[in-house]
This record gives structure tokens, sequence and C-alpha cells, in this order.
């Protein structure tokens, strides 16, 4: 498991299924990336967008979620480099 990984499951603990990762674990997590980090981030974006082209064009709850993952990976990727 990638340090990235176990910071997002350290965001999740305490959280029930259905919560998302509030933005402030997000800025918690950026504090924590380094070069390793970033480099992941970046891959699970391109992943992410990779996936996206394969979802089915009925399937919108899967896009709106796979959608949503790029739009914060985005956002946790700004703030790391930020930080640098």
């Amino acid at each position: 498991m990638s340090n990235l990984q176990k910071l997002i499951l350290e965001a999740k603990n305490g959280l029930s299924v259905q919560e998302r990762i509030p933005d402030n674990k997000w800025l918690e997590i950026a504090e924590l990336c380094g070069p390793a980090e970033i480099a992941e981030i970046e891959f699970r974006i391109e992943d992410l967008r990779a996936e996206l082209v394969s979802v089915e064009k009925w399937d919108g709850d899967t896009q709106d979620d796979i959608n949503l993952a790029i739009y914060k990976f985005k956002q946790l990727l700004d703030a790391a480099k930020a930080r640098k």
C-alpha cells in the first residue's frame, strides 16, 4: 500500500460509507504529500480519465463518481504542489 493510500484511508477513518472526505482532510493530506505522492496523484488522474472514456453513456452515476474523483484529486494535486 502506498503512502498516499494510507493517508486517504486515515482521512476516511470514522466516516460512514456514504460520507465523503471533508475538504479540510484533503488539505491535511496535501500537506503530507511529497514527490512520490504527487506523482501517484497525477497517475490516478490519468487512470480515472481513461476509465471515464470506457464508461457507457447511459451510466451517468458512474460518470459522475469518476468526475468527482478527478476533481478531488486535481484539488489535492494543486494543494500539494502549492506547498512545495
